[in-house]
C-alpha cells in the first residue's frame, strides 16, 4: 500500500497491460478497458489479447471484484475459468515470488509486482 499527500493509505490501481508484437501493417492498435491497457499486434493478436480482457473484466464484475484485490491464487483460477493460461502462468509466477519471499500481495509495490510476474523459473 503507498501513501497520498498526508500520509494516508491509497491503493495502487491494478492494470494489465498487454503488448502485440508481430503488427507488421501500419495500423496502430490500442485499446483501453477497466483493467487494461494493450498495445499493438497484428490484427488477429490485438483482438485475442481484447478478448482475453473482456473475459476477465466480466469474470471480476461476476465476482463483484476489482482486479487489484484479487490475490495470486485467485487470479490463477480466474484465468483457468476465463481459458487464458498465459496470465495463469503469470499469476503462478507471482504467487511462487510472494512464497520464496515470504511476503503478503498488499504490501508490495506495482514494480515488484511487475518483477515477480516477469520471473522465468518458478
Amino acid at each position: 500500500m503507498t501513501t497520498q499527500h498526508g500520509g494516508q493509505p491509497r491503493r495502487l490501481r491494478a492494470a494489465i497491460i498487454g503488448f502485440g508484437l508481430d503488427g507488421h501493417d501500419d495500423q496502430q492498435r490500442l485499446s483501453k478497458g477497466e483493467n487494461c491497457f494493450l498495445f499493438g499486434g497484428s490484427a488477429e493478436t490485438h483482438a485475442e489479447m481484447l478478448e482475453t480482457v473482456l473475459r476477465l473484466e466480466s469474470e471480476l464484475d461476476r465476482l463483484n471484484q476489482n482486479l487489484a484485490d484479487v490475490d495470486p491464487t485467485d487470479l490463477a483460477e480466474i484465468a483457468l475459468r476465463i481459458d487464458s493460461p498465459e496470465l495463469h502462468e503469470i499469476a503462478l509466477r507471482i504467487k511462487s515470488g510472494l512464497e520464496d519471499q515470504g511476503r503478503e500481495f498488499g504490501d508490495l509495490t506495482a514494480e515488484e509486482l511487475t518483477e515477480l510476474s516477469t520471473l522465468l523459473d518458478f
